[in-house]
């Protein structure tokens, strides 16, 4: 641990049993589960005191034997591989739902630890699939985090997979108020298990798009509490990223990535829907790069073309970064 003001790492914390290490600089205090996926539960901005991260209602829990995802979701952020969305047989693989990365534990170690930068390495072999996953958080004296990662095919066959960042967003940074602002040039409402359906499937010109009511619909406003739900997905992307924006905290957070890599974007809203697991109970949206879609798992993904291709033993490389930003400086 390292001055109040500069770069430091707690570490030799346990919450629920869940190995946890705090990053922290004077802008940001970000809690990271390495025993829990390296799920990230609060992306914390000291100067307003804002968590950007959104808990369920329940939050974070010990572990319950065959829970599955869902029940065991505290909200805040993922990371998915291989398979995104509903449970998925592929490859004689019996893959549950955004199974398997965010269900197992990582290990870690301090790369780099000064006032000025912290970097901290973490890494999971798979168990169903024959995949190794690396990633490298890099904290300097900004209000952003750095997420460099390889994954890695140990076969000497060629895989498929789906790779996404589920970050998801709730009160009392998300408002109606807020706006989503980004690059991307096209909407795809795919056939999706979901009834009734906000907006009919298609593919539209980013941010607009036909609701179920037949009336045009402007995506890039954030819903309000009774919304209902729905996903959709963003893509044809100029240059990975988005902002979402809250005009009234005059602030907003910034997230971009290699589209090249991840060139979609789920954009999943849960705004007082009823029905398991929730009812009516939460309201959230999630902004998530992702390489595959629909949420049919990886094995439907496979077959519309959109999952990332691994040669036999190659390496796949992805940079995201997540930064506060204000208004005054969006351009």
């Amino acid at each position: 641990m390292l001055g109040q003001n500069g770069c430091r790492v707690v570490k030799g914390l346990s919450v629920f049993g869940y190995d946890a290490l705090i990053l922290e600089n004077r802008w940001l205090s970000v809690w990271i589960l390495p025993g829990k996926g390296s799920d990230v539960v609060q992306f914390l901005y000291k100067p307003q005191d804002v968590d950007f991260t959104w808990s369920t209602v329940w939050g974070l829990r010990p572990e319950t034997p065959g829970a599955g995802f869902q029940d065991q979701y505290e909200g805040g952020w993922q990371e998915i591989f291989p398979n995104g969305g509903i449970p998925s047989l592929y490859r004689g693989a019996s893959l549950n739902q955004h199974d398997e990365v965010a269900r197992l534990p990582w290990t870690w170690e301090i790369v780099e630890e000064n006032a000025d930068q912290i970097r901290v390495r973490l890494s999971v072999d798979l168990v169903k699939t024959p995949f190794r996953l690396e990633k490298i958080l890099t904290l300097t004296e900004g209000p952003s985090l750095l997420i460099e990662e390889t994954a890695v095919n140990l076969s000497p066959f060629d895989q498929e997979a789906m790779w996404g960042h589920h970050l998801a967003f709730g009160p009392p940074f998300l408002t109606p108020q807020c706006r989503i602002e980004t690059e991307a040039r096209t909407v795809i409402i795919a056939d999706e298990m979901i009834s009734p359906r906000k907006y009919r499937p298609g593919r539209y010109a980013w941010p607009m798009a036909i609701g179920a009511d037949g009336k045009p619909c402007d995506l890039s406003y954030v819903p309000g509490p009774d919304g209902d739900r729905d996903i959709v997905y963003l893509t044809d992307f100029k240059q990975g990223g988005y902002q979402i924006v809250n005009p009234t905290l005059n602030m907003g957070l910034s997230v971009s990535w290699d589209a090249e890599v991840l060139p979609y974007c789920w954009y999943w809203q849960e705004c007082g829907a009823d029905g398991y697991p929730w009812y009516g109970r939460h309201y959230n949206i999630g902004l998530e790069p992702f390489a595959g879609y629909p949420t049919h798992g990886v094995a439907e993904a496979t077959k519309n073309g959109s999952t990332l291709k691994f040669s036999a033993h190659a390496m796949r490389s992805l940079a995201v970064r997540i930064e506060v930003v204000s208004t005054d400086t969006m351009g």
